[in-house]
């Protein structure tokens, strides 16, 4: 026998997760915590509205975690292995994030990893390209910066 549809609501989805989740104040407004999902106590205070926060500005395209660690880990291999070093390696990349967007990062990622390559295969049409060396460039200056305002 087939279940029927239901369709899926933010509360819903709170009671699934066991009510442990962030909803902006206008979704909050309109819908109730599982705790006063079967109304208010007699006893009960009246509830406040929690203070507006302004919602966060999403990246556009995000930087997948995976890259956020091999850059933070490949900084500490060269600076050492220390919490300082750690704070100093994520304000590093954190500076980079937000001056190259994702998709360009990517793309001097691989033009660096095609350098360092030996021969004279594909990968030498990458190194003599000028747009390569300006896109690498670009990426060393930034970085250079970081390392000054964080290092």
């Amino acid at each position: 026998m087939r279940k029927p549809k239901t369709r899926s609501t933010p509360h819903r989805a709170a009671l699934a997760l066991g009510g442990l989740f962030l909803v902006g104040s206008a979704i909050a407004a309109d819908v109730p915590t599982p705790a006063s999902a079967t109304g208010p106590s007699p006893s009960a205070a009246p509830a406040t509205r929690p203070a507006e926060v302004p919602p966060a500005v999403p990246c556009p395209v995000p930087y997948p975690t995976s890259v956020i660690a091999d850059y933070v880990l490949g900084c500490m291999i060269a600076n050492g292995q220390s919490p300082e070093t750690l704070r100093k390696c994520s304000c590093s990349f954190d500076f980079i994030a937000a001056a190259i967007p994702y998709p360009e990062y990517e793309r001097v990622d691989t033009l660096m990893r095609l350098q360092q390559l030996e021969g004279t295969g594909r990968n030498a049409a990458y190194k003599g390209a000028a747009w390569a060396k300006e896109a690498v460039t670009h990426f060393k200056e930034v970085q250079a910066e970081s390392t000054l305002r964080c290092f």
